[in-house]
């Protein structure tokens, strides 16, 4: 798997590093996947890749280290990314480094793929965050038909086209699939007030567990705040997958480790092999594709915004730009460039989505909710942010505005039925 190669060159790099600068050995080195969306982290440098699938690396230490650390910082972050950039075989890739200053610093997650590496030395504790991008957004950013490969060579022909996947082998291939293309499979913890926690996981592999055949998730479930499933738990799991939903249960059977290079352990968990997969829609109603982006703005519905993700506290206006993608009578993909979308607004959050119809000279206001949050490569060198919105309808909603957008959809539907049939010679 391309993440694992990238936490084994990420763990070796820091090691060497602290050790070639500082002549510290760490004498213990542990990884966390951090779900929080806001940390308040011991900051020392924040090192800007760009010409990388790493955008952004930050390195901190305890205030015990902090003195050791301030007058060698820059030759440590130098150290570390040529180690990094050697292990990776990246091409040209040039670095950034900023905040030497030390200090605490609030930093905004999205609690997807990012990582903390925690080395301790007789010295004291050294460490870095990182999110590492997964396998489907390097092949997506380059263009390359990898995805579609893997979908003929691992899900059924037709599978689009069902409702559900129920076949013993099918099923064991579809979890296959997740592992190559390091899918993110969102799992809906339970919290045990009859509530529920969304955490993230990637299917690592299959593993036995007293005869039976089990799959191994990279997840963590060591903060009794955010929620731990007990074991004999089902836990709901669902894999985005283009317009389709890939849904099942999974039966909790314990944690789990995965072995990475000089001995350290990814945190993991155990889960039954699930019976059977639901293949849904993603939105509720048929989508088209806008002829061009549209502009649209984004404001939160309570007010709030948060800052830009990795930004330690920029502040930014509470109306974020964006490009509508595609709409359909129920909701609207959106984009914007890397750190404008998922700094402000995650999943379950209520926004107004204005839209602004230049070619109808119409601008019109909606409430919706997030229902999918996620960044991606738009190529090796440019990351960008996605919105899935669900339009919500209430008592406040906008009627008229609702009506507009379904004739707008059903105009555009129009007009490529007629294309195609233009086509076809009827």
């Amino acid at each position: 798997m391309k993440l694992l190669e990238i936490l084994n060159s990420l763990h070796c790099a820091g090691s060497q590093a602290l050790h070639d600068t500082l002549g510290l050995t760490a004498a213990d080195c542990r990884i966390s996947l951090l779900r929080q969306r806001n940390l308040t982290f011991n900051h020392l440098i924040a090192m800007k890749i760009s010409g990388s699938i790493l955008q952004k690396i930050h390195l901190g230490c305890d205030e015990t280290l902090q003195p050791h650390l301030d007058d060698v910082a820059e030759k440590l972050a130098g150290d570390f990314f040529g180690r990094l950039m050697k292990e990776l075989d990246e091409r040209n890739p040039q670095l950034q480094v900023s905040r030497l200053n030390g200090g605490e610093a609030v930093l905004h997650t999205r609690g997807v793929r990012t990582f903390e590496f925690r080395l301790t030395t007789d010295k004291g504790q050294y460490f870095y965050l990182v999110e590492v991008p997964s396998r489907v957004e390097v092949e997506l950013a380059r263009g390359s038909e990898y995805i579609e490969s893997m979908e003929a060579i691992y899900l059924p022909a037709n599978w689009r086209q069902c409702d559900r996947i129920d076949d013993e082998n099918a099923v064991m291939d579809v979890l296959r699939f997740l592992n190559k293309v390091e899918g993110d499979v969102y799992l809906e913890v339970p919290a045990g007030d009859g509530t529920a926690t969304v955490n993230s996981g990637l299917v690592l592999d299959s593993a036995l567990l007293e005869d039976d055949q089990t799959v191994k998730l990279c997840t963590d479930f060591s903060d009794p705040a955010l929620g731990v499933p007990v074991v004999g738990d089902l836990v709901a799991a669902s894999v985005g997958l283009g317009d389709r939903s890939l849904e099942f249960s999974l039966e909790y059977l314990g944690v789990a480790e995965h072995p990475l290079a000089g001995g350290v352990e990814l945190p993991c968990a155990l889960f039954a092999i699930p019976a059977a997969i639901t293949i849904g829609q993603r939105r509720r109603s048929f989508r088209v594709p806008v002829p061009a982006p549209l502009e649209v703005e984004l404001a939160c519905a309570l007010g709030q915004g948060l800052s830009a993700p990795w930004s330690d506290g920029d502040s930014i206006a509470t109306v974020v730009p964006g490009r509508l993608v595609d709409l359909s009578f129920s909701g609207a993909r959106i984009m914007a460039d890397h750190e404008h979308l998922l700094s402000c607004f995650q999943k379950g959050s209520r926004v107004v989505c204005r839209i602004h119809f230049a070619d109808q000279g119409q601008t019109v206001s909606l409430l919706g909710v997030v229902r999918r949050a996620t960044a991606g490569l738009k190529d090796r060198h440019q990351w960008r942010d996605e919105l899935g919105l669900e339009f919500l309808v209430s008592a406040d909603t906008d009627r008229a505005a609702l009506d507009f957008v379904r004739q707008y959809v059903l105009e555009i539907q129009r007009s490529n039925l007629a294309q195609r049939i233009r086509l076809a010679g009827v």
